[in-house]
């Protein structure tokens, strides 16, 4: 109840805000029920772990946004809850009444609404600069490196237009005191990028040149995994802070256009750095690199599409140089519905792109009437650089296996269903079937598969 009576506050304050300052202001958002069934993801049906492995939920999303427009400015504030599993939000004891738990009570896995987005984006009064600052979803080129479109980042973004030509500088602020408390001045992790974006016709050309500093030793700290992948902010396991401060460049060149009738979106990307060891007095060097291609092409009623991509992994004779690519990616659904989103990929993780994966991919979608489109996207998939991953818990007596390149092929099937204008239930279904890179002592990896509908209303 307090989260709604905040809404409720929210949208009374920007009606009048409206009124007072005669500001343009919107709001839309959407209500969504999320079902979802996923089995097997540990690779592994021996081992009895429910919890993690195999699981259906339904959940409960909504989002709420507020745009204002006044003068040469324009602002945003966006409200969600990220998905509530549904009987989380109320408990109840039948054997004794006092101890019934209804939602909104503190401890009781109460809804709460966070801040997706809040933004303020006005020009500098008599020149063409304008000042992007707060809370915001952050996109780099194609978004193969930098894409952070879940929650949102805290940004400064310093951008001019002159012509077909957009100059950005920006600060995406990654973290704030991190890894070594001790100093509390030191330890922040910031990606500050310069692009240069042209725009010509129904065609984008994005040349950007980040610079990764890691005080904290979260983003490029050396993991110990299962082939050896540096750290990720997805790990979670950030080093001893001060003494493993790295930089990471990274050059990337992003295509976004026609070519014919086809769409195409190409970026490839080029690192440099090194990361300090945890005693602090020796360096590793850092390379790394991708390329990912993109299309599709329409067809009357049939779209077909595919994505080739390779980002580089870590190979074993460098002499402790890590030279896998190192991608900065959000915790949505990138490409795939089980590998790389729900199963650890090549580097021993989820939700980091193309990171020592070649894949190549082709699907279509087909829109069978006016409300339904039906579509499937097979998926090959490698490792860049041969590796071994074991998902099953040590616990289960699991240990790795040898080495390998191979690690399986995906198939996903989508069904788009328009209701009605404003209702939608989209369907996709996943079978992944592992390679040998996921085989460990226990043997071969077995199957998994998944199941996600989600019936959404927008406003």
């Amino acid at each position: 109840m307090k989260k709604l009576l905040v809404v409720a506050v929210v949208l009374a304050i920007a009606c009048l805000s409206s009124m007072a300052f005669a500001a343009e202001v919107t709001v839309n958002g959407y209500v969504d029920v999320r079902s979802r069934l996923f089995e097997n993801l540990d690779l592994n049906k021996s081992v009895n772990n429910l919890d993690t492995a195999s699981r259906t939920t339904t959940e409960n999303a909504f989002r709420i946004d507020i745009n204002v427009k006044a003068d040469n400015a324009k602002a945003k504030l966006s409200l969600w809850n990220d998905h509530d599993v549904w009987g989380t939000n109320a408990k109840h004891n039948p054997d004794n009444s006092t101890n019934e738990t209804n939602a909104g009570t503190a401890g009781a896995g109460a809804s709460t609404a966070n801040i997706r987005e809040a933004w303020i984006d006005v020009m500098i009064p008599d020149t063409p600069v304008g000042v992007k600052a707060g809370h915001q979803l952050a996109q780099i080129g194609n978004g193969w490196f930098l894409r952070e479109n879940y929650g949102g980042v805290d940004a400064w973004i310093v951008y001019g237009t002159m012509g077909k030509v957009t100059i950005a500088a920006s600060d995406v602020k990654l973290n704030d005191n991190g890894g070594n408390t001790a100093n509390t001045n030191a330890n922040d992790v910031d990606l500050y990028t310069v692009q240069v974006i042209t725009k010509m016709g129904d065609n984008g050309i994005n040349v950007n040149l980040s610079m990764l500093k890691d005080d904290a030793g979260i983003y490029l700290t050396p993991q110990t995994a299962t082939n050896g992948v540096y750290g990720s902010a997805q790990a979670g396991t950030g080093g001893t802070g001060l003494n493993q401060k790295g930089r990471l460049y990274n050059l990337g060149l992003n295509f976004d256009g026609k070519v014919g009738p086809a769409t195409l979106k190409v970026e490839a990307d080029v690192q440099q750095g090194s990361v300090d060891t945890a005693t602090g007095n020796t360096h590793v060097g850092i390379t790394g690199n991708q390329v990912v291609v993109q299309g599709s092409m329409p067809m009357d009623k049939l779209t077909l599409n595919a994505t080739a991509a390779r980002g580089s992994g870590n190979v074993a004779d460098q002499g402790g140089k890590l030279t896998q690519f190192n991608a900065l990616m959000d915790i949505g659904q990138h490409y795939t519905l089980l590998y790389e989103y729900r199963i650890k990929g090549a580097t021993g993780f989820t939700n980091t792109g193309f990171s020592n994966t070649t894949a190549l991919s082709v699907g279509g979608m087909f829109q069978v009437a006016t409300s339904v489109a039906v579509g499937a996207d097979l998926w090959f998939l490698r490792a860049t650089e041969a590796t071994n991953i074991n998902l099953t818990s040590a616990a289960a007596g699991s240990t790795a296996g040898n080495n390998s390149r191979d690690l399986g092929m995906e198939l996903d099937a989508k069904v788009n269903w328009k209701l009605t204008k404003e209702v939608s239930w989209n369907w996709q279904a996943g079978y992944f079937k592992p390679g040998s890179a996921y085989t460990t002592s226990l043997g071969k990896a077995d199957d998994a598969y998944g199941v996600q509908g989600i019936l959404s209303l927008t406003f």
